[in-house]
């Protein structure tokens, strides 16, 4: 890789890192359209799944008490039988096709997270369903967090059990994603060093996000919410067609 590779890969892990801690979601969402400007999908998939484990392991274990636990336990075991189909839709279908149709998701899901939808009271069939597609995402583009996000916003979660919630199911589901990623033999030598070149810009992002994230709450965490979906929606398409 080339110097303005691995800057392009930093400054991508710095503002996922910023935002993940402020929103709870975010780290592959922003940091996939960003850093695949400069280096392949499967590229970009290796270094976001190796950074994303240490962001969401790191997290859930301080946000722990807030998980709504129920849900975790859902979303993740539904995630782990989507992540096989994930990683065979990674080998076959191209870079341009996986973006268009993951913008296109989110910026439906958004929509309907606008019109606030409700789905409180619908039983847990739905949690599996969306952590299954959570699952495909996770190891076709690194990128679980729309369905997730939409999933637990339609269920109207506070912001602390949101975080916590989401970011518990991220470590599980990254525990078993790198696993698969080892198996299949996606982790590269380049791939590797730009994580490590990148480790720095990832400590910067979380310590200057945790002193913030406490004054983001309530209509302040739900406009965060959208406005970054609708961003990384919007990217994603733009990306894809470029």
């Amino acid at each position: 890789m080339t110097a303005g590779q691995l800057i392009v890969v930093a400054a991508a892990i710095f503002v996922a890192a910023f935002m993940q801690v402020l929103s709870g979601f975010g780290f592959a969402l922003l940091s996939m359209p960003i850093m695949t400007l400069a280096v392949p999908v499967q590229q970009a998939v290796v270094v976001i799944t190796l950074l994303g484990m240490l962001s969401t392991s790191w997290q859930a274990y301080h946000l722990r008490d807030n998980a709504v636990r129920p849900l975790v336990k859902r979303l993740s075991l539904a995630a782990f039988v989507g992540m096989p189909l994930g990683l065979f839709v990674l080998d076959v279908v191209s870079d341009r096709s996986l973006k268009l149709t993951l913008g296109i998701a989110v910026l439906i899901a958004t929509t309907l997270l606008v019109a606030r939808i409700n789905l409180k009271h619908v039983g847990p069939g739905f949690d599996i369903g969306v952590g299954f597609v959570s699952g495909v995402l996770n190891t076709s583009l690194s990128t679980n967090g729309p369905p997730l996000v939409f999933g637990l916003q339609a269920r109207h979660l506070e912001a602390d059990e949101f975080r916590a919630t989401i970011t518990m199911v991220f470590a599980l589901s990254n525990i078993v994603g790198i696993t698969l990623f080892a198996i299949d033999g996606k982790f590269t030598n380049d791939g590797m060093k730009a994580a490590l070149i990148a480790l720095p810009a990832w400590f910067i992002g979380q310590a200057l996000a945790w002193p913030i994230r406490k004054h983001v709450q309530g209509d302040r965490f739900r406009t965060l919410v959208l406005s970054l979906l609708v961003i990384a929606g919007v990217s994603t398409i733009v990306f894809a067609l470029r």
